[in-house]
């Protein structure tokens, strides 16, 4: 009897240890109280937003990267980190519609801050080549256009006036239009 009690006691304090153990573990992004100060002082639900964001919206996303024209130094930094560690919880093509279709100048803000911010995550798949785990990304980083195929049934991405006269390939990069399709001659 004694036997079966110390096998009973044993077991349920090694459950929740075991349990835990095999428990699915979720990713948490990092986000830095500076950041959350100047959000607070700029009138910008961070947090809200980065849930959204994180849910798929694509307001919040827009809204969440263009914040990045709001901070600056080391912040600028840390938000870039927050950026890039969000990134995974998104579709690559999605983001990569909406980067491409920002002004020149913020994109190259966010591509800078990007590779500096690879640096400081603690993820170790965020530290291999943005081109191997976000390709679209980091060709609407770099100019090139990405077109949101699974948008289009939703309304679509709405196009910016730089693509006009380009369509996309198969591959969602950027193919210049032939003068027939353009209506041009």
């Amino acid at each position: 009897m004694k036997s079966l009690f110390r096998i009973l006691f044993c077991l349920l304090i090694c459950m929740p240890v075991m349990v835990k153990a095999q428990a699915p573990k979720t990713e948490e992004i990092q986000v830095f109280p500076a950041v959350l100060k100047t959000a607070e002082w700029a009138n910008f639900k961070y947090m809200d937003v980065l849930e959204k964001a994180k849910g798929g919206d694509h307001k919040a996303i827009r809204s969440f990267l263009e914040f990045s024209g709001t901070v600056d130094g080391t912040e600028a930094l840390q938000h870039a980190t927050t950026c890039i560690e969000l990134l995974p919880f998104l579709s690559d093509e999605i983001v990569g519609s909406i980067i491409y279709s920002m002004k020149p100048k913020l994109k190259s803000v966010l591509l800078s801050r990007f590779q500096l911010a690879q640096g400081r995550t603690k993820k170790e798949a965020l530290l291999k080549p943005m081109q191997e785990w976000a390709p679209l990304t980091w060709k609407a980083l770099n100019g090139e256009r990405v077109v949101c195929t699974s948008c289009m049934h939703e309304g679509g991405l709405a196009p910016a006036k730089p693509g006009f006269g380009i369509k996309p390939d198969a591959s969602g990069t950027a193919a210049p239009a032939s003068q027939e399709e353009t209506g041009k001659q």
